[in-house]
């Protein structure tokens, strides 16, 4: 893993390898939306939510429709 920044694309389909294709993927309740490239190396995972922390360092989830 790279520091605390995320997983590598390589190291995601490495832990994806042992799974069927038409396997789910489960985001703890949240809801996919898309990939987004967001820099050079850089990929991003977006939900329908928006998750974010408070200024206490609570974790906000809002539904974005």
């Amino acid at each position: 893993m790279v520091a605390d920044l995320g997983i590598t694309v390589g190291e995601l389909k490495r832990e994806l390898e042992i799974f069927d294709d038409d396997s789910i993927l489960q985001a703890g309740g949240l809801t996919f939306y898309r990939l987004k490239k967001s820099g050079e190396n850089s990929v991003r995972i977006e939900f329908k939510e928006q998750v974010y922390k408070d200024r206490n360092g609570k974790i906000i989830v809002e539904d974005a429709e």
